[in-house]
């Protein structure tokens, strides 16, 4: 019993010991408002917060809202940029990074490791990421599925009876949540979409079927990426470390355009007329 006891205490005393290590080595990471259209609901630490373009909030535990016609683009402190469609239900269950210096471009490059896990329970997000920093996990979850996103454009689509994964660019592995113990899911590559179904009933072959991607979709989703592109260049972040013992802290600072963007004008004879 006493030998039990103890394992048990050591048990308790490395748990401690491994959570305040991983509380040390990683800071709370934040998001930047870069664009918001419509009405959004952003609810942190159980307190709504009015959200404005060019505000910082922190990230971990933040449940997000979008209303008809209304959108969001958020970009994380590790470079990433997430746009949030209409009627989209989404939660940040944690996003944490480990420290960083100032000056690193994070729209090019992740300026340190990160641990993201997102919730998507309905609605449509775009992640577009940087250059993913070596130990990164970035995991969305669905009611149907789980996505592992190694980068670098990716588009999450929740709908009642299944979820649709498109990798625009770059890769990520699917699996479906009735897929059982030891799902090892489907790897989708650069084209590639595939749509998970929620039935319980489906064959394990049948809960993902894997396709090409439709050209008109990813067409009528161009704008949408190239914002968030855009959004990842309005910000860069660094990590302070506050005078007092008090924990370090990501700070994010908005990038002013060094040339305002040339406004493009149509001349109306350059516009095709009739049949």
């Amino acid at each position: 019993m006493k030998t039990t006891a103890n394992f048990i205490l050591g048990t308790l005393f490395c748990g401690a010991t491994a959570a305040t290590a991983y509380a040390q080595e990683f800071v709370p990471g934040k998001v930047y408002i870069s664009q918001i259209s419509g009405g959004v609901t952003f609810v942190a630490s159980g307190k709504t917060i009015e959200l404005k373009k060019g505000d910082s909030q922190p990230a971990q535990g933040a449940r997000i809202d979008t209303a008809p016609g209304a959108s969001l683009i958020l970009v994380y402190s590790n470079g990433t940029g997430t746009f949030v469609d209409e009627k989209t239900v989404k939660e940040i269950r944690r996003f944490v990074q480990k420290p960083f210096a100032s000056g690193v471009d994070t729209a090019t490059i992740e300026p340190s490791s990160s641990d993201t896990l997102v919730s998507v329970t309905q609605g449509r997000v775009i992640v577009v990421t940087n250059e993913l920093a070596t130990g990164t996990s970035m995991v969305y979850v669905t009611p149907h599925a789980q996505v592992r996103i190694r980068g670098k454009v990716v588009v999450i689509e929740v709908r009642d009876q299944e979820t649709r994964v498109t990798v625009v660019s770059g890769d990520a592995t699917v699996i479906a949540t009735n897929a059982g113990p030891g799902g090892v899911g489907q790897v989708l590559h650069t084209g590639q979409m595939a749509i998970v179904t929620g039935s319980s009933a489906a064959a394990a072959a049948e809960l993902i079927r894997v396709m090409t991607a439709d050209p008109a979709m990813l067409n009528g989703l161009a704008g949408q990426i190239a914002a968030t592109e855009r959004a990842q260049t309005t910000v860069l972040f660094e990590t302070i470390n506050p005078a007092g013992g008090r924990p370090s802290e990501i700070q994010a600072k908005a990038v002013v355009p060094a040339e305002l963007p040339v406004p493009l004008t149509v001349s109306p004879s350059t516009l095709r007329t009739g049949g």
